[in-house]
């Protein structure tokens, strides 16, 4: 049996360093410009419900939607991109450098920069991370990352490589 001797590996299938950095960043950009206007439309939305309580009106709502999106989305980039940048980093480097995330693990991030931005923001956090001056505000701030981060993993889940030391890419 005549066997064919094996093909030589293309620069395609194993992405050189250079690629891997500019997937990192193209990730970071995503995260950059995309995370900080859904936080800002996702916090005040949470803060427009809790507001409401009960007594939920969809045409008010959809006001306050309206009016986070002009006001809100232009500011939200002065607040939202330190967050954004470490969530962008965080799944930029996993998933060029070592594969693609999972749902799971970009939950645990976006929860993670939630807490984190309460904990910097120097509110009280006694004991099971509650704030007794705005019980309501970590799970605010943990709902606003946490949708931020979902959409820009979303957006990038499939902009990925392997690990270095396998020899195909994952495109």
């Amino acid at each position: 049996m005549n066997v064919p001797p094996p093909l030589p590996v293309s620069s395609l299938a194993l992405p050189s360093r250079g690629k891997r950095i500019s997937c990192a960043v193209a990730i970071l950009l995503v995260f950059l410009f995309v995370g900080p206007p859904v936080g800002a439309l996702a916090f005040m939305l949470s803060i427009a419900l809790i507001g409401m309580g009960l007594k939920v009106d969809l045409a008010g709502l959809s006001w306050i939607g309206l009016f986070a999106l002009i006001y809100a989305v232009p500011l939200s980039y002065f607040i939202g991109v330190g967050p954004a940048a470490v969530g962008g980093l965080m799944v930029g480097i996993r998933q060029a450098f070592y594969g693609p995330i999972r749902w799971p693990f970009a939950v645990l991030i976006g929860i993670s920069i939630g807490v984190g931005v309460m904990i910097l923001s120097g509110k009280s956090m006694p004991f099971g991370l509650t704030d007794t001056e705005h019980p309501d505000y970590l799970p605010v701030m943990v709902i606003t990352c946490l949708t931020a981060t979902m959409v820009c993993w979303a957006i990038v889940r499939t902009w990925h490589f392997g690990p270095k030391g396998r020899a195909e890419a994952i495109a």
